[in-house]
């Protein structure tokens, strides 16, 4: 761990990435005071980053939707959208580095709360949806080291209000903070854990993942940069030095115990009510200027949900790699958001050989959670329903490109699984090759004529090699076309005009300029 101190503590401060998105365009404000009930149904209601500035009683400020597009993402990452996967990847290899700082240079603990001034009622809590079982906060990363081994994880993890000093949390599904909870009931114990809100997206790009490493330095490798932490004041955990709020505290040694939930899933649709832990709050520590966070999750518009980019984005690259694995190299790959996590897959690919579609299709299939895939030529621009769809009704044959494979393991609580497993499908949308007549292939597009004249006449033109009527049109600099149309007609009454199967002008064999 370096002890360098020469670090810009805001760097990755939300509230700096929201001053970037307003600068791009990206970020509705709200001036006005509104209710904390009234919260969600703003931020659903747009495609852009909401920022509330007198949010509930306590007017304080609140962001949401941070996250909800690939744009966000990628101003968030400093690159184009496009090359977002290539800069993943280059971040996974990097060297991390690790910075702890004292809580006096901290600005998360510049405000510091503990014993009878621990009241969750003074957060903004607040219900995200019509039958969630109670408000939530839902934008916590939660930090946290396995007292057995050493092992720092981190996760995304929503919490629940339950009284003015405990909380409740979904630790029901498979994740590494379950495992190590379960260790430490077995073991009589509680397990500390810090949980901070108002992160960087790059925090998340880094807590969505499950990494059989550091999961800490995972962190300093999404941002590219070192990652300052800072000792907990309740107890020795290290949560980020930046963040806007740390609540600290430990899941009790009782179990799982009380019921939480329900909470609108990533699915779009409500995860059940389940038996989780109680969480009690030791600390709660911000910034003087705390910029509170909620996360859009769960609603009727998947790609607009703050894990969706996320997701896809992970998901191109990890498919990306598997391709690779097996020696195919995509012109492009696309994980529909509005589709649910990672479910609808797209390739492109570049001339592709005979069987190749479907061995993609067999490849993808075997990686969780790619459910549904589609495979096409890269003449069609997979992130486009238009084209995509274009594509399956001129390209796609049920009873010759349909491949349906079953006994695979549901994807994270899938809702069409059945005693846990469930069926994949794949559409191999490729062109058939070896056509009589090629043309048949070929996408139309607008002329492009350059109108750069080489040539004399049309005969001198199709004396050097068959043209398509654009070409002749450049070749003797015309933007018009009607006078080649004449000269053609000469040709013909002379007897020398032909025409090829994919209808080329050309002039019969023998003849000459």
């Amino acid at each position: 761990m370096s002890a360098t101190l020469d670090l810009d503590l805001d760097r990755f401060r939300l509230r700096r990435f929201i001053d970037r998105l307003r600068e791009i365009g990206e970020l509705e404000e709200h001036h006005e005071p509104r209710a904390l009930a009234d919260l969600s149904a703003i931020i659903e209601a747009t495609p852009k980053t909401v920022l509330f500035h007198q949010a509930g009683p306590e007017r304080c400020q609140m962001v949401g939707n941070v996250m909800g597009s690939r744009a966000r993402l990628a101003a968030a990452m400093g690159v184009p959208e496009a090359e977002m996967v290539a800069e993943v990847q280059r971040r996974y290899a990097r060297a991390p580095d690790i910075v702890e700082v004292p809580g006096s240079a901290a600005p998360v603990q510049q405000v510091v709360l503990t014993g009878d001034q621990i009241d969750l009622t003074k957060l903004p809590f607040h219900l995200q949806h019509e039958l969630d079982g109670g408000p939530y906060i839902s934008s916590a990363i939660d930090w946290t080291v396995d007292p057995a081994t050493g092992k720092r994880n981190v996760g995304c993890r929503r919490l629940m209000l339950r009284s003015r000093t405990t909380m409740r949390s979904n630790l029901s599904q498979p994740s590494d903070l379950q495992r190590l909870y379960r260790a430490a009931v077995a073991r009589g114990e509680k397990l500390p854990v810090s949980f901070a809100i108002g992160n960087s997206p790059l925090d998340f790009l880094a807590a969505v993942l499950r990494n059989p490493g550091d999961e800490f330095a995972l962190v300093s490798q999404m941002r590219a940069a070192p990652l300052p932490m800072v000792r907990g004041v309740s107890h020795d955990l290290l949560a980020p030095a930046g963040a806007e709020m740390v609540i600290e505290g430990y899941f009790d040694e009782l179990g799982y115990r009380e019921l939480e939930g329900p909470y609108g899933e990533f699915w779009g649709l409500y995860g059940p009510v389940h038996i989780d832990p109680v969480f009690h709050v030791t600390a709660i520590t911000m910034r003087r200027d705390v910029l509170h966070h909620t996360l859009l999750h769960g609603g009727r518009k998947l790609a607009q949900m703050e894990m969706a980019p996320l997701a896809a984005l992970h998901a191109e690259a990890a498919i990306l790699r598997g391709l690779r694995g097996i020696n195919i190299e995509p012109a492009a790959i696309h994980v529909v958001m509005h589709a649910g996590p990672r479910q609808h897959v797209r390739v492109a690919l570049r001339n592709a050989a005979p069987g190749q579609a479907r061995s993609v299709i067999s490849a993808l299939h075997a990686m969780p959670g790619c459910k549904h895939v589609t495979v096409l030529d890269d003449d069609v621009d997979v992130r486009d329903d238009q084209e995509v769809e274009w594509a399956m009704s001129t390209r796609f044959r049920a009873d010759r490109d349909l491949v349906v494979q079953t006994g695979f393991v549901g994807y994270y609580a899938d809702p069409t699984a059945e005693q846990g497993q469930i069926a994949k499908i794949g559409f191999d949308v490729t062109m058939r090759r070896g056509r009589a007549s090629p043309i048949e292939d070929r996408r139309p597009n607008p002329p492009c004529v350059q109108r750069a004249q080489s040539h004399a006449s049309v005969r001198a033109a199709l004396a050097e090699r068959p043209m398509y009527f654009a070409e002749l049109m450049q070749a003797l600099g015309s933007g018009d076309g009607r006078e080649l149309v004449m000269q053609l007609d000469a040709l013909r009454e002379q007897g020398v005009l032909r025409r090829l199967e994919n209808g080329e002008w050309a002039l019969n064999d023998g003849e000459n300029a």
